[in-house]
């Protein structure tokens, strides 16, 4: 019986499958490189052209705040801003030392001017810029916004810059480690952080006309909660005064719809930047008293 033996190709062609495999998979690693950088580089060209658009907008809108905040002062308005500054640094100094007190005023100060901006970027005229002792400062309108997106526009650009300038103040802290430094900042986060309750005459009411008016309600309640709570005349007189800004803001409503004619995205936007504003702000102030506070001991 014959025996053949028949020699099989296979080892050959693994042979040549392999060598052929090897070859390949450089081209493979080198197609698969250059599919992830052209993917990168697609995704830097869009970041660029993402930032690009952003920064023009940025620009575009800085642009619009480069106004002179003092256009149509004159003598009186430079006067009555001056005494009734120099009336409330005088009041505060009864009460806490000078350089605390001139810091916070210069803190207000730049609040005031913060309101003052926009309103000449709105293309509106702005009346006397006044201190108050004990309860703050106030820009007047000699021409009304145009509507309640202008007008919390203009409520939320006071407590921006005064929350900028308390920052500013905070860092001055950090490199110095002058607790004088921390003592303004806190105090710069907390009446700005005052200024937005949402109760009529603060930037507060001003800000919720352009949200939901239920805001006045919850501010309200809180004023409400505190002249009962701690009665004294001023504050009697300020529950009265926004009693009366509540109800003649609900009158305007009635009388002129348009004015409260707020797109969807303006609502969401204003809302946006309130409530982050006040979670900012509330969170500085707390950090801050809390570190004057272990200082103390």
């Amino acid at each position: 019986m014959e025996s053949t033996t028949e020699t099989s190709p296979r080892p050959v062609e693994d042979r040549r499958s392999r060598l052929s495999g090897q070859a390949g998979l450089p081209v493979l690693h080198h197609s698969r490189r250059r599919g992830f950088f052209a993917r990168i580089l697609a995704a830097l060209v869009i970041a660029a052209g993402m930032v690009k658009a952003i920064a023009f907008v940025a620009f575009d809108y800085m642009r619009g705040l480069a106004v002179n905040p003092f256009e149509g002062f004159g003598l009186t308005q430079f006067a009555v801003a001056g005494a009734s500054m120099a009336l409330s640094i005088a009041a505060y100094a009864t009460k806490a030392p000078l350089p605390l007190v001139i810091g916070f005023a210069l803190i207000i100060l730049i609040h005031e001017i913060g309101h003052a901006v926009v309103i000449r970027a709105k293309g509106l005229r702005a009346g006397v810029m006044v201190f108050i002792p004990f309860i703050g400062g106030a820009v007047t309108l000699k021409d009304q916004p145009r509507s309640a997106y202008d007008d919390a526009q203009i409520g939320l650009a006071g407590p921006i810059a005064g929350t900028f300038a308390s920052l500013v103040v905070l860092q001055v802290y950090k490199w110095t480690n002058a607790p004088m430094y921390l003592a303004i900042a806190a105090a710069g986060f907390a009446v700005n952080l005052l200024n937005l309750l949402p109760i009529g005459m603060l930037d507060g009411g001003r800000i919720s006309a352009a949200v939901t008016k239920w805001m006045w309600v919850i501010g309200g309640g809180v004023l409400i909660y505190k002249v009962l709570k701690q009665p004294n005349p001023l504050m009697l007189i300020v529950l009265l005064l926004v009693a009366f800004q509540v109800y003649a803001s609900i009158q305007r409503e009635k009388d002129d719809k348009s004015f409260y004619d707020v797109t969807i995205s303006q609502r969401a936007a204003i809302a946006a930047t309130y409530f982050f504003l006040v979670l900012f702000l509330g969170h500085q102030t707390w950090m801050t008293l809390n570190r004057l506070s272990l200082l103390a001991k």
